[in-house]
């Protein structure tokens, strides 16, 4: 699916892939996040071939102009874990809604594990 607007400039729609790869990029940027695990086998094959995965761990829904981020994160040791989910909530949400304009309804961190 697509998130599809109306302005002065024309009609824009703009893909589920191009806010996963804000939201990816955006994620992996945050403070306490060692990476982004890849939750689709071909982001797995790519990353075999040394290509990289833009849209890595990070799933989008689109639905009626409102937009569902799911996250899936490497946490560093050490770190406040609910401190960083709450960082990477908010940044992906500012981030996504400044990119494309839209709500975002949800974003949900789900934390695959603790690296050290």
């Amino acid at each position: 699916m697509a998130v599809k607007t109306v302005n002065k400039y024309g009609k824009i729609n703009i893909t589920d892939n191009a806010i996963a790869m804000v939201a990816s990029h955006v994620a992996s940027d945050c403070y306490g996040v060692a990476s982004l695990v890849s939750r689709r086998l071909t982001d797995s094959v790519a990353e075999f071939f040394n290509k990289k995965a833009y849209a890595k761990g990070v799933k989008i829904e689109s639905i009626k102009n409102k937009i569902n981020i799911e996250i899936y994160a490497l946490i560093k040791e050490g770190v406040n874990v609910n401190a960083v989910c709450d960082s990477i909530c908010s940044t992906v949400k500012y981030h996504v809604e400044f990119f494309t304009g839209m709500r975002v309804e949800s974003v949900k961190v789900y934390v695959v594990g603790v690296r050290v």
